[in-house]
């Protein structure tokens, strides 16, 4: 950490007295306390130590006298490296989705049906708490990778929540509306196979994906859009067709991620 990214961290402006210093690291300290962040362990481990690690820069410098000439301008606006907090709001998100899949949610039949709905409603409150996460972040000043993952992280949670709010159930009559739900239904089948295998590899290694199962997923959705768009299913196969591509684009910055040594979560 270099002494601007621990003032920023500090949201300390110069000038600045050690005793302001420490009024500012009493603080702070009290706010990422263990006691006040149960449910995020180790995010309170990881800014306890960078608190530290800033307070120590910003006292020795103070101690030097190297501050002293310092001019308001030559203060950047630093970056923040969030990867704690997008850790936290991906457990969240991920979590919701490891509900939705475990109690076979997907299946709209069963949501309204007691503890079915109740494991339901859990599941969306999750991916919405690590949604607001990213929320709360998305305005600051970040690292471009980490914006990047922010919006790509958000942009698929969003996708997601849609998904689970499709209700719509299937009534054979022989129509066009039946012929396109056939090729909605394949779609729909392969995207949630194929998010389980990469999410959840370990829950679901038994399950067998037919190859270029995304390529597959998407050629049947676009059949609903292209061959059949009178039909009643367009709406939802646009919502498959953008959870898919919001998907893919996550993996495949995180594949990028991995390729430069900088992953750090995902198990893509």
């Amino acid at each position: 950490m270099t002494l601007p990214e621990a003032l920023s961290f500090m949201q300390i402006t110069l000038p600045i007295t050690l005793t302001d210093l420490e009024t500012t690291y009493r603080s702070l300290i009290k706010q990422y306390h263990p006691d006040r962040n149960q449910d995020r362990l180790q995010w309170s481990h990881e800014m306890t130590l960078r608190l530290n690690e800033a307070y120590t820069l910003i006292r020795d410098a103070l101690t030097r006298g190297d501050m002293e000439e310092r001019e308001p301008e030559e203060e950047p606006n630093v970056a923040l490296r969030i990867y704690p907090e997008l850790q936290r709001a991906w457990q969240k998100i991920e979590n919701g989705i490891h509900l939705f899949y475990t109690y076979g949610l997907e299946n709209p039949h069963i949501r309204q049906e007691g503890p079915f709905h109740i494991k339901f409603v859990l599941a969306q409150k999750q991916i919405n708490q690590g949604k607001k996460i990213l929320e709360e972040w998305e305005h600051e000043p970040l690292l471009p990778e980490d914006r990047e993952e922010l919006f790509l992280q958000k942009s698929f949670s969003e996708a997601f929540l849609q998904n689970m709010r499709i209700q719509k159930t299937f009534v054979a009559d022989g129509s066009i509306h039946h012929k396109a739900y056939k090729h909605y239904y394949n779609g729909s089948r392969l995207l949630d196979g194929f998010l389980k295998k990469l999410l959840f590899p370990e829950d679901y290694s038994n399950l067998i994906l037919p190859p270029k199962c995304s390529t597959l997923c998407q050629q049947e959705l676009l059949t609903v859009l292209l061959h059949y768009h009178e039909s009643t299913w367009v709406g939802e196969a646009t919502i498959k067709l953008a959870l898919l591509e919001s998907f893919i684009n996550l993996m495949n910055f995180q594949k990028g991620r991995e390729s430069s040594n900088r992953s750090y979560f995902y198990r893509f």
